[in-house]
C-alpha cells in the first residue's frame, strides 16, 4: 500500500447503527409532541468510544435553521473537544450540499467535510440534494437497508420537501 492512499471508511453494525436511527426518529416526534419550534431531521455524532451526541434542527437566532448535523457536531465538539478519527454521523435525512437561503452556515456536507467524520449513516437519502458523481464529499454515505425506518425517514422529509 502507498504512503498516500486513502483506505476508504467503511460502515459497520448495522443493527446498532439502526437502533440509533430509531432514537433520532423518536426525538423527531416527541418535538412534533412539544409546543417549542422543533426540527423534522435528527443527528448524531457517535466516537469510538460510544460516546454519543444527537440534535435535532432548530432555529438559529438570525432566524435561518441549524441544521441538525451542524447542531450535533457543535454540542460534540463543545462537550468532548475534536472529533476523534473514525466517528461516525447519523441522521435521519442525507446531510444537505446546495446552497439555502433557509440554512444558518455552510452545506452539511462541507461541515462533515472539515471535521474529519469519514461515514454518514442515514435514514433516508434526500433526492432533491445531488449526491451523485458532482458531489465532492469526503466520506462514504449509507442509506439503511430497514425498509421500516427508511419509509418512516421519508415521511419526516415529505413534511418539509414534499411529496416526493
Amino acid at each position: 500500500m502507498k504512503m498516500n492512499q486513502i483506505i476508504p471508511s467503511e460502515i459497520h453494525n448495522y443493527h446498532k447503527l439502526d437502533n440509533i436511527l430509531l432514537e433520532l426518529c423518536s426525538m423527531v416526534v416527541k418535538g412534533m409532541k412539544s409546543d417549542r419550534d422543533y426540527g423534522m431531521v435528527a443527528a448524531a455524532v457517535l466516537d469510538n468510544d460510544n460516546r454519543m451526541v444527537s440534535r435535532l434542527n432548530k432555529p438559529a437566532r438570525d432566524g435561518r435553521r441549524i441544521h441538525a448535523e451542524r447542531a450535533a457536531i457543535m454540542t460534540y465538539e463543545s462537550k468532548y473537544g475534536d472529533i476523534p478519527e473514525g466517528s461516525i454521523i447519523l441522521t435521519t435525512l442525507s446531510p444537505c450540499n446546495k446552497d439555502m437561503e433557509e440554512r444558518h452556515g455552510p452545506a452539511c456536507s462541507d461541515l462533515i467535510d472539515q471535521s474529519g467524520i469519514k461515514k454518514v449513516y442515514c435514514g433516508y437519502v434526500d433526492p432533491t440534494q445531488n449526491h451523485g458523481s458532482k458531489d465532492h464529499r469526503h466520506f462514504n454515505m449509507m442509506e439503511t437497508q430497514n425498509h421500516n425506518l427508511r419509509d418512516l425517514c421519508e415521511r419526516f422529509a415529505e413534511t418539509f420537501l414534499g411529496k416526493l
